[in-house]
């Protein structure tokens, strides 16, 4: 084992919440926007809103860092619902029951039933609260679009109440939630869609530089090899399935362990490439499409960087050189 270069794991798992929120000051602008007089006058109105992006893409930490701001301006109080561990909506309700101190039995009771005991509780004690739903395609797959549709249309079985004691917040992926609702809970979410487009290169370097800044020891690492990572997740034309937050992050922390179990002292290029053939996946087929002298070329590259350990990247006449070096080993033109 090498020196210590993690001094803070627990920075670079997918549970951390930083102290700043990077590159989604419009979508908190947005969230506040739809939801700012529901917490300046709790029950005022039914507030919605559906996030819509890809994984990696700040979802999540947007809505928790809204709900922390939302506790120091405002007595409503955010329930966040992971669905991925509360797969359906009987297990999801029941989860905000639990997190309201809610004493609901373990059998009897459908969903529809708990929703009724949490929304009389919060009526007999005058709590406000907003329930998010994070990756809510885990409900819609188990118990399916109905279910969610039931909860989104909920004040439609309390008309004529005018005091909302829950709104709500919706997270998926894409916008296939929105074909499988009915058109009843469509129109009842409204146009409240916050989109969460991919990460660019810049936002994803920028957002490695704080988590190394709060997980690496100083001087074990540098801006090349976090543009290094920030080269190869951040999103630009055309690079479909980029712009992952969560991915480069899990990169840094497989550079990092590496290069920590190597007995190195700071992370080189080598390390971040161990880590994303570990990480990324690169389809067989992307491979087979590609010509002898593609694949030549390609081959090229990797022995150029192989002879430059410490160097993130090769000039386009040293990919060249090596390139001549094969052909003519092989007997190519």
């Amino acid at each position: 084992m090498g020196d210590l270069i993690i001094r803070n794991a627990a920075a670079l798992t997918p549970d951390y919440i930083p102290p700043r929120l990077i590159d989604r000051e419009e979508q908190m602008n947005m969230l506040n926007m739809m939801f700012g007089d529901y917490l300046k006058s709790p029950g005022s109105f039914y507030a919605r809103a559906l996030l819509i992006g890809g994984t990696g893409t700040g979802k999540t930490i947007t809505s928790i860092k809204f709900g922390e701001y939302a506790s120091r301006n405002s007595t409503v109080r955010f329930i966040h619902v992971p669905c991925w561990t509360h797969r359906t909506m009987h297990s999801a309700v029941r989860f905000i029951g639990e997190s309201l101190k809610i004493s609901i039995p373990r059998r009897g009771f459908s969903s529809e039933e708990i929703l009724e005991i949490i929304y009389d509780h919060l009526k007999d004690n005058g709590i406000y609260i907003v329930v998010v739903l994070d990756d809510v395609f885990h409900i819609v797959n188990n118990s399916g679009a109905d279910a969610l549709g039931t909860l989104i249309r909920f004040y439609d079985e309390h008309i004529g109440e005018h005091d909302y004691h829950f709104s709500l917040i919706l997270i998926d992926r894409d916008d296939s939630l929105l074909v499988k609702l009915d058109a009843g809970a469509k129109s009842t979410l409204g146009n409240n869609i916050i989109r969460f487009p991919p990460y660019t290169k810049d936002q994803i370097y920028e957002i490695l530089r704080d988590r190394a800044q709060a997980a690496l020891m100083p001087g074990t690492y540098n801006d090349e090899v976090l543009e290094m990572i920030a080269d190869v997740t951040g999103a630009s034309g055309g690079n479909e399935g980029r712009g992952n937050a969560k991915q480069a992050i899990e990169i840094l922390w497989k550079s990092a362990l590496t290069a920590q179990q190597r007995g190195s002292r700071r992370i080189l290029p080598e390390h971040v490439r161990y880590a994303v053939k570990n990480t990324l996946v690169i389809h067989v087929g992307e491979l087979r499409g590609m010509d002898l002298h593609e694949k030549l070329f390609l081959l090229a590259i990797v022995n150029a960087l192989r002879r430059k350990r410490d160097s993130a990247y090769v000039t386009f006449g040293e990919a060249e050189d090596e390139y001549i070096m094969i052909c003519e080993k092989y007997g190519l033109r």
